[in-house]
């Protein structure tokens, strides 16, 4: 191993084991030995999960890496993420799973997994990726950028639609179970809300409750989970595999319809969403040769827009003094509403 390891954070007894983990893991990736010269930490300020670092890595042949460092120990979540996310590790082995098993860089272009240590005794649970960039899709409004990410998802759903069971045995699934555990959840939160809220979540509620059995007969693929321009990074010097998502700790089996709602959720413009919807639609048909009608794919958007809302309510429901996330899905429900689940709207007729 490297004599000469140089830092730029604290818990000096730590860098020489990521180095160790790091050259083990690089070598197996390569299929030669491979031996680290220096190992900078950074430390990452935009994470706002789990501790993050960028590291700077130099190995034998005058070969300079760049790494990005995650530390899944819930016990060294970042402060506001304390507040809001359980104290468990489901969410962190669901992450390294996903990229152990489902994700191929020279695939879907996602991040390399150059290594990891799973250690639970010592309390060290890492994660070595590719360092993709600094730049989030969320940082721009450029149009392109946001259905290149449509099309991305369009060719990574329909990729996953039909893999088997041994290999996504570990992903929550989206089934009717799942479904009405979200109707127990935004009762819960009902008695919190004020009169106008609490008849808005009302109606969302009964129409949601009406398209359980229709939503769980939705077909499935591996989806992100939370497929928002905040998890989806631009690399930089590539312009045919420029999309990245990353963080995948919400990964299930679901309707790809759900990473859609996620990606074109905002105050995005009624065109804008259009030609998102529309490059995911005709991408997912010509990868698969499946043929789909239109409305009928609206309609699945809308009745997974719905759940989502109610969804993320229910979440931000306990958390709402942390963060305009609760008044911003109130919005989305509305919206959804209104335009498909309003008397007289015929739309979205059919789906319960």
């Amino acid at each position: 191993m490297a004599g000469a390891l140089s830092r730029h954070s604290s818990d000096d007894g730590i860098t020489p084991l990521m180095a160790e983990t790091l050259e083990e893991g690089l070598s197996r990736l390569r299929g030669r030995p491979v031996r680290i010269r220096t190992l900078r930490r950074g430390f990452s300020s935009p994470s706002s999960s789990f501790r993050t670092e960028r590291l700077r890595v130099s190995l034998d042949g005058d070969e300079l890496l760049s790494v990005f460092f995650k530390d899944l120990n819930p016990d060294h979540q970042m402060e506001k993420a304390r507040t809001v996310r359980e104290f468990d590790l489901e969410h962190g082995r669901r992450e390294l799973r996903v990229y152990q098993s489902l994700l191929s860089p020279e695939r879907f272009g996602t991040l390399h997994l150059y290594a990891y240590r799973w250690e639970p005794d010592h309390g060290r649970f890492w994660i070595f990726l590719e360092d993709g960039g600094r730049t989030l899709l969320r940082n721009t409004l450029h149009l392109p950028h946001w259905t290149a990410a449509a099309r991305w998802a369009a060719r990574f759903h329909a990729a996953t639609r039909n893999l088997p069971q041994a290999q996504t045995s570990f992903l929550p699934r989206y089934d009717r179970t799942h479904y009405r555990r979200c109707v127990e959840r935004v009762e819960k939160i009902l008695p919190n809300l004020d009169a106008r809220e609490r008849e808005l979540v009302g109606r969302g509620l009964d129409s949601y409750a009406e398209r359980i059995a229709w939503l769980d007969a939705l077909p499935r693929s591996v989806i992100h989970g939370q497929f928002f321009g905040q998890n989806v990074m631009l690399r930089s010097g590539s312009t045919t595999r420029r999309i990245v998502a990353i963080d995948w700790e919400t990964a299930a089996l679901g309707p790809g319809t759900f990473d859609l709602v996620s990606l074109t959720s905002g105050k995005w413009t009624a065109a804008q969403r259009h030609a998102m919807w529309a490059t995911y639609f005709e991408q997912y048909q010509a990868e698969t040769g499946q043929r789909m009608g239109w409305e009928d794919f609206r309609r699945q958007l809308a009745g997974v827009a719905l759940y989502q809302s109610l969804e993320w309510l229910a979440w931000w429901g306990h958390h709402r003094s942390l963060s305009r996330h609760f008044a911003n899905f109130m919005r989305e429900l509305g919206t959804v509403l209104d335009e498909h689940f309003a008397p007289g709207v015929t739309a979205t007729k059919g789906v319960g």
